[in-house]
């Protein structure tokens, strides 16, 4: 039996413990042995198996939306202790109890999540600006609300 469990740590797992045996499937099939809830997640989503009774490999079954370890998208890879896998609005970090992890999350995936917002703004100061040109180019009299 292997010793690794995935602890939740956002969307509908958050704050879970799920230990792995053999094999996991996840998806949002009743007959996956972790049930998972949201878009994006499908009924057979990925699989976690455990390989030579002492490694771990996660592979995307063919999911439409994909499954993300360290940020990265994967069809088939190894896990290692404190990897982080995500599916749909869920993620899990990979436990081995008393080991420290040998890697966290990526720069580079903390700066995906970071990047979203910065779009957000950037596409915002962009519209504010574009609707402003407009005004002063079509409708000049608007402008007359704002003099004293």
């Amino acid at each position: 039996m292997s010793v690794y469990r995935l602890k939740g740590t956002s969307g509908s797992v958050i704050n879970q413990s799920f230990p792995l045996g053999e094999g996991l499937v996840l998806g949002s099939s009743a007959d996956c042995g972790l049930q998972l809830e949201g878009q994006g997640i499908a009924e057979h989503h990925a699989e976690i198996s455990l390989v030579d009774g002492k490694f771990l490999r996660l592979k995307d079954l063919g999911s439409a939306t994909g499954t993300l370890l360290n940020g990265e998208r994967v069809s088939d890879a190894m896990l290692g202790s404190g990897d982080e896998i995500r599916i749909g609005d869920c993620r899990w970090m990979l436990q081995a109890p008393g080991l420290r992890p040998e890697r966290v999350l990526t720069g580079d995936a903390v700066e995906q999540r970071g990047w979203c917002w910065r779009r957000i703004i950037i596409w915002s100061v962009v519209t504010v600006l574009t609707i402003a040109v407009a005004v002063l180019k079509w409708k000049p009299e608007w402008l007359a609300f704002f003099q004293v």
